[in-house]
């Protein structure tokens, strides 16, 4: 990935990570949790559906890491916590070895808050730098630049699919890039199912962000791997024109457009006259509302963003 170093500015000035920790020390009073087993938590990162994310040292190898603490309904679930659910999509991802996916520990560490709930916990890859979002909202990435970053997460969702995952929670603020330029990642599994016997359990748990979803998941359908593919055709419009597609000014607009056919999606050439028309079908293939018309797998599209790479690019 020491692409991205040469494609985006401001890459590679990322301070030493002793320097971070130094810095950090004094929020230590303020944290709910000042340590998780042998790692010391140092500042919150940031909160989501499944719990807080935490950045940590690890002193036996002198490295950072990123620690997620569950919310509690985890633990008071009982018939999650019996069929173990959690347990199993987290030992199936920390099993993906892949350059663009996130490392994950494969074991649950058990910690105690301040008010003596046990909480789980779990440690991960520590990534410096900004999200996709990030370089979506101010606009400093070339074409030849943006297509080549989609073409690099599309090989990272192609071999979750390939590996029975789907990720659910695909958005820019889910795709992040280091600041020394080596590395670009696919984060966030939390929402993640793997295989189609657990389908209809995990359908009716609506997870994700509502402005990315397809339709089938804003229905709260089964979903598989093109659901996904939606989801990344919506993360590739804001990409290329630094909009959403729909015109909705609220979430509720937003959710009727992605629903509705009478909504028409609009070119990402009609916002930016510089993303050629190739591009412009690749993207609405993509978020083509029957899912039998989207395309079928990520091995396909990466072929069409290929061509249009190489043609146009």
């Amino acid at each position: 990935m020491s692409f991205l170093k040469k494609l985006i500015p401001g890459l590679g000035t990322t301070p030493k990570s002793k320097q971070i920790h130094r810095n950090t020390h004094h929020e230590d009073n303020d944290l709910e949790f000042s340590h998780v087993g042998p790692y010391k938590i140092i500042a919150p990162i940031g909160s989501g559906g499944m719990g807080t994310v935490y950045k940590a040292l690890d002193p036996v190898r002198d490295v950072t890491v990123a620690i997620k603490i569950l919310d509690r309904r985890y633990d008071l679930d009982k018939k999650r916590a019996k069929r173990d659910y959690l347990r199993r999509e987290i030992i199936i991802a920390a099993s993906l070895n892949h350059p663009t996916i996130i490392k994950m520990d494969k074991d649950i560490m058990i910690q105690e808050d301040n008010d003596g709930n046990l909480r789980r916990c779990l440690v991960m890859e520590y990534i410096d730098g900004y999200n996709l979002k990030h370089f979506i909202d101010n606009r400093i990435l070339t074409m030849k630049q943006m297509t080549s970053i989609i073409v690099c997460l599309c090989e990272g969702l192609d071999f979750l699919h390939q590996n029975g995952v789907v990720h659910r929670d695909i958005k820019p603020a889910n795709f992040l890039f280091s600041r020394d330029g080596k590395q670009i990642k696919i984060v966030d599994f939390g929402l993640s199912k793997t295989t189609s016997n657990w389908r209809m359990r995990w359908a009716k748990e609506v997870g994700g962000t509502r402005l990315y979803m397809s339709p089938e998941q804003l229905r709260k359908k089964s979903l598989d791997h093109r659901s996904d593919i939606f989801s990344f055709g919506i993360t590739m419009f804001e990409l290329f024109s630094g909009r959403h597609p729909c015109s909705g000014k609220s979430t509720k607009e937003i959710q009727k457009q992605i629903l509705s056919s009478s909504y028409k999606w609009p070119r990402p050439s009609s916002v930016n006259a510089e993303i050629p028309t190739q591009m412009d079908k690749v993207v609405l293939k993509c978020l083509r509302r029957d899912i039998t018309r989207r395309y079928q797998s990520c091995t396909e599209l990466l072929l069409d963003l290929t061509r249009v790479t190489d043609s146009r690019i």
